[in-house]
C-alpha cells in the first residue's frame, strides 16, 4: 500500500482495506493472504517491482540505484505490506539472523541475539529507548524483558506493522513499557535528545543512505548515549566490478527492499561523519568452532517452523500458492512475493557461501558528551 497522504487516519484505512481482519494467530498465514484487498495488493506489488528493472545492465547501473533510493521510504513500505505476513509466517515475530550457536535451538539463539544488544547498552529499569525500524517489535519485546523493564518506543514507517506492534504488546502485557511511531527514520518526528539508548536490528539498511538514518539517530540520542546495531553490508571480499558477486548482491538487494548495501567499511565512515564515537565493531556472522553458518537458517533449519524457511519449506509453499493464484483465490501480488522470497533466500546463502556478505555487522557507538 504505497500511498502518500497527509492524514494518517485516512492512510490506517487504507491498511486496514488491503490486509483486511487483524490476524495474531501462528497458524494465521493462508487467512491473512487470501483476505487481502485485490487492487490495493496489485498496486503494492507493482509499486515495488517498478524499482527492480536493472537486471539487465548491472554493469551500469548507478542511475537505477539513485532512483530507488529517492523512493526508498515509498518502496520500503510497498515492501513490507507485501512481505510481513510471509515474514512472520517463517520466522516469527523476529524477522533476522543470528549467531548459530550449537546444541541451542533458532529460538534460542535470536532470543540471546537480541538479549546482546541490551547487554551492551547497558540497560536498566526505567531507561528510555528507541528501536529504529521495528517490524513487528519482537526484537523491542525481547529487550523490554531481557532489560527488566526500560521503556522502548518503536519507530517503523509501515502502517500494517505499527498495527501488529500495538496489538502484540496489548497481548503480551507490555504496553507500560512500549510505544509506537509511525514514521520515518530518515526524518524522526522526535524531539532532539530524547533517548538514553539506540538500537537497530537489521532495518537502517532499508534507508537510502545510511548518514541519513544515523544522522538522525545521533540527533534523538543524548549527550553519552550509545547505538547498538546490527547492519546489513558486503564485506572486504565483495568486489563489485566481479559480475557473478554483484549479480548475488543485487538479487538480495532486491529481495529485501535495499537501495544499495554499503560495504562495512562505509557503514563505520559513516557513523563517523555523523559525529559518533566508534567503541565497537566486527562482523558477528563470521564462522567458529562453536557455531555453525548464520545461513543456515535458511539453507539447513531446524523444527517445524524452520522447516518452512527450507529450500523444501519454501517450494511447498510457492506450489501450494500457485495452485491457489491459478483459481484466483490469493489476490495478485501474493504468488509473486513468494518467488522474490524464495530467490533472496537462495542469493543470501550464496551471498553467505562466497563471504561477501554478513547481516550481522555489529557495532557499538556513542554520541559524546562535549
Amino acid at each position: 500500500m504505497s500511498v502518500t497522504v497527509n492524514n494518517l487516519s485516512e492512510e490506517v484505512q487504507l491498511m486496514r482495506k488491503l490486509h483486511g481482519n487483524l490476524v495474531l494467530e501462528e497458524s494465521g498465514f493462508f487467512k491473512k493472504v487470501t483476505q487481502k484487498d485485490s487492487k490495493l495488493n496489485k498496486k503494492a506489488a507493482e509499486t515495488y517491482y517498478d524499482n527492480w528493472k536493472d537486471q539487465k545492465h548491472l554493469d551500469d547501473n548507478q542511475k537505477d540505484v539513485e532512483g530507488r533510493r529517492t523512493q526508498a521510504q515509498t518502496m520500503t513500505n510497498a515492501f513490507y505490506d507485501l512481505v510481513t505476513d510471509f515474514y512472520e509466517y517463517g520466522w516469527g515475530q523476529s524477522f533476522h539472523f543470528a549467531k548459530l550457536y550449537k546444541g541451542d535451538s533458532f529460538d534460542e539463539n535470536i532470543n540471546r541475539h537480541e538479549a546482546f544488544l541490551a547487554l551492551k547498552l547497558g540497560l536498566k529499569t526505567g531507561m528510555r529507548v528507541l528501536d529504529t525500524g521495528c517490524g513487528v517489535g519482537g526484537p523491542l519485546r525481547e529487550i523490554v524483558k531481557s532489560s527488566q523493564g526500560a521503556h522502548v518506543t518503536g519507530i517503523n514507517n509501515n502502517a500494517y506493522q505499527i498495527q501488529r506492534c500495538e496489538a502484540y504488546s496489548i497481548k503480551y502485557g507490555l504496553s507500560d513499557y512500549t510505544d509506537f511511531i509511525k514514521g520515518d527514520f530518515t526524518n524522526m518526528p522526535i524531539e532532539d535528545q530524547s533517548f538514553d539508548a539506540v538500537f537497530s536490528v537489521e532495518a537502517t539498511v532499508h534507508a537510502p543512505r545510511l548518514e541519513q538514518v544515523y544522522g538522525e539517530i545521533f540527533r534523538v540520542l543524548k549527550p553519552g548515549g550509545r547505538f547498538a546495531c546490527y547492519e546489513w553490508c558486503t564485506t572486504d571480499m565483495y568486489d563489485e566490478h566481479d559480475m557473478t558477486m554483484k549479480r548475488v548482491v543485487h538479487a538480495i538487494e532486491e529481495g529485501n527492499s535495499i537501495s544499495k548495501l554499503y560495504t562495512t567499511d562505509e557503514c563505520i565512515a559513516a557513523l563517523r561523519s555523523v559525529g559518533f564515537r566508534v567503541l565497537e565493531e566486527r562482523d558477528i556472522a563470521l564462522p567458529d568452532s562453536a557455531s555453525d553458518p548464520w545461513y543456515n537458517t535458511l539453507s539447513k533449519p531446524e523444527g517445524t517452523r524452520g522447516f518452512l524457511r527450507s529450500p523444501n519449506g519454501r517450494f511447498y509453499t510457492n506450489t501450494l500458492l500457485t495452485f491457489l493464484n491459478r483459481f484466483s483465490l490469493v489476490p495478485p501480488g501474493v504468488l509473486e512475493t513468494s518467488q522474490l522470497l524464495n530467490a533472496a533466500a537462495d542469493n543470501l546463502v550464496k551471498g553467505g557461501e562466497m563471504g561477501i556478505f554478513t547481516p550481522m555487522f555489529f557495532f557499538l557507538v556513542e554520541k559524546p558528551i562535549a
